[in-house]
């Protein structure tokens, strides 16, 4: 079998495929940070859409529609693969361009040229409960990756930073949506944390 050479795109044209797509356990977060383990953005991906799942249901119970929950597990699936391509840049670089580019902002013109469909997920949901609450996951897997797996001086500064980003969000989640229970985030903050509940892992290894 003869193995074509790729075809050479310009990058206006990229558009994310499913072969990148099974590339993400390959990709890693993290890159300035040092920590004893590798998180991948397939791991992320997964973490996020699982928290995303519970805090639905803690926060909304049975009251939201399936379409309704699959647009937001979809997203919270998805909504960091344009990293695929551009790597995973470090949040303060992230506000720093878009304060200074503002409305012209080419991370996000980027990221809608390479991934369409996740740009309309984030659009679509822009202004709602479930922005937040899918950002809020988000937040909540970074905190617990690197106070887990971080290590030194360093990633001690980057965990308490993550966290007091994670409170920041969680006191604008209530404000914009005091209707809602937004206590449930930070009671499965720790017990994701290992701070309320049962911890199976010290049942299993009981002696």
């Amino acid at each position: 079998m003869i193995i074509q050479p790729p075809v050479i795109v310009a990058m206006r044209h990229l558009r994310l495929n499913m072969q990148d797509i099974a590339r993400s356990g390959h990709i890693t977060r993290w890159h300035s940070v040092r920590c004893a383990r590798n998180q991948t953005l397939a791991e992320h991906h997964y973490l996020v859409a699982m928290i995303a799942r519970e805090l639905m249901e803690r926060i909304f119970g049975d009251r939201l529609s399936p379409d309704t929950r699959l647009q937001v597990l979809e997203y919270a699936l998805t909504h960091d693969t344009p990293e695929l391509l551009t790597g995973d840049l470090p949040a303060p670089l992230k506000r720093r361009i878009a304060e200074i580019a503002g409305e012209d902002n080419p991370l996000a013109q980027i990221e809608s040229e390479i991934a369409p469909e996740i740009s309309k997920r984030k659009q679509a949901l822009a202004g709602t409960a479930f922005a937040d609450l899918v950002k809020l996951a988000d937040l909540m897997d970074g905190c617990l990756f690197i106070r887990e797996e971080g290590i030194g001086r360093h990633a001690a500064l980057v965990a308490e930073l993550t966290e007091r980003s994670l409170c920041e969000r969680l006191e604008e989640a209530r404000t914009r949506f005091p209707e809602l229970d937004w206590d449930q985030v930070w009671v499965l903050y720790r017990e994701m944390r290992g701070e309320l509940g049962t911890d199976n892992r010290f049942l299993l290894e009981q002696r």
